[in-house]
């Protein structure tokens, strides 16, 4: 076994172009097991107006065509609920893309001696994942993100209790030779849906720290005051932006100079507009909509905090970015946020879907520079030392190592 490994990358979800917002963890793991020397090619599914290969930040993109429903492309499977025709429809288009899936791996590895396939999601890929390994009788990994083993019927995760889901789910977690998950309480999911403890690993995932840090001026030219609050979320229930926007007209009339701004998009945004005009806060709340990953970093640094007021959440990128760029963050104690800010040192962390709770903390920050600063401090320090990239992608390293042993 060489230093360098051939990757072989079967995912449903990945970035379009090396500027896509979406599923741009995937790539980050993949662009840093390049920069280690790794080769790593990634099988995914592409319309007829992508190019079915090209090569972004070293890693090898080929895509096979497929058309996909709207309401299961990146983001809207969790937030869309359909009926009887469109589940069969549902199911018939993922039928078919884990045999594109399959085939297309299959294909591409007999162009370089493939040393392991590492996918992304138990559901939908990992069976195409685990078929492919084994055909090439080399190791499997599965990277499990949350929504592939989250149940959470409230927030609209039942998805791997399905009949038609579980045993699948449960099958492709046991076949897969490893499996790793982004924080203890994804590894905890994945556990209740069937997989093997001493399979499981944890390989958090983490920030480009390079570029989500404290050193640019760039923010300078957003004028929004001292008081600025941001959010980087998607905008539907789970994510619970609404929290924040009652959060904050609680604070309106002690803080005048109170700005929220957030970036990101959903079928949530109208209700979340119409919330802030109801409660009088209208002005001082602005949607960005979706906001490139390279044009992240300034907000952050712009901004006295950053909130994540999740129901759910499986890790919570945006708080190890919002570390990085040295300001605190408020994270609510949902799924793997409490693992990512330490309470009272980086932040504060607070009950789920308490507004008393994040209009407290919101207070105690807006009105003390010092706090803001020291915890800020302190969170960059702790992205330094467990959420870079380059952790992650050293992590994934020792582990193919070992299943290659």
């Amino acid at each position: 076994m060489g230093d360098s490994l051939n990757i072989l990358c079967p995912t449903y979800w990945y970035p379009e172009h090396a500027t896509d917002i979406h599923a741009t963890y995937v790539h980050d793991i993949n662009r840093h097991l390049v920069s280690l020397g790794h080769r790593v090619t990634v099988i995914t599914p592409g319309n007829g107006n992508m190019a079915p290969r090209e090569t972004f930040d070293g890693v090898e993109v080929v895509r096979f065509k497929i058309e996909l429903p709207d309401d299961l492309t990146y983001g809207k499977v969790a937030q869309s609920k359909v009926g009887p025709l469109a589940k069969i429809n549902r199911l018939a288009a993922m039928a078919k893309y884990l045999r594109l899936q399959y085939e297309s791996a299959l294909t591409e590895a007999r162009s370089f001696p493939v040393d392991i396939v590492h996918g992304h999601w138990a559901i939908p890929t990992g069976p195409a994942i685990v078929r492919a390994a084994m055909k090439l009788n080399v190791p499997s990994v599965i990277t499990l993100h949350g929504g592939d083993v989250y149940v959470n019927k409230q927030q609209g995760y039942n998805f791997p209790t399905k009949w038609y889901v579980r045993p699948v789910l449960k099958w492709t977690l046991n076949k897969a030779s490893a499996l790793t998950a982004i924080s203890d309480d994804c590894r905890e999911h994945a556990l209740n849906a069937g997989a093997l403890d001493e399979k499981i690993s944890i390989i958090m995932n983490g920030a480009d720290l390079r570029r989500f840090s404290c050193d640019s001026q760039d923010s300078h030219d957003l004028d929004y005051g001292e008081r600025m609050v941001f959010a980087c979320r998607q905008l539907f229930p789970r994510k619970g932006i609404r929290f924040l926007i009652q959060a904050a007209a609680r604070l309106a009339d002690k803080y005048p100079d109170l700005r929220v701004v957030i970036a990101g998009d959903g079928f949530e945004k109208p209700d979340l507009i119409a919330l802030a005009e109801e409660l009088g806060i209208g002005q001082r709340v602005e949607f960005l909509g979706w906001v490139a990953n390279t044009e992240l970093p300034r907000y952050f640094r712009a901004a006295r905090f950053s909130v994540i007021p999740s129901l759910e959440e499986g890790f919570g990128i945006p708080a190890a970015e919002a570390m990085g760029c040295e300001i605190p963050v408020i994270a609510s104690d949902a799924g793997g946020l409490p693992e990512v800010v330490a309470d009272g040192q980086t932040g504060y962390v607070v009950p789920k879907g308490d507004v008393d709770a994040l209009a407290s903390a919101m207070d105690t920050l807006l009105s003390d520079d010092a706090l803001c600063e020291q915890m800020g401090k302190a969170g960059r320090q702790r992205a330094l030392d467990r959420f870079d990239w380059l952790i992650t992608a050293e992590k994934m390293q020792s582990l193919y190592r070992q299943l290659l042993a």
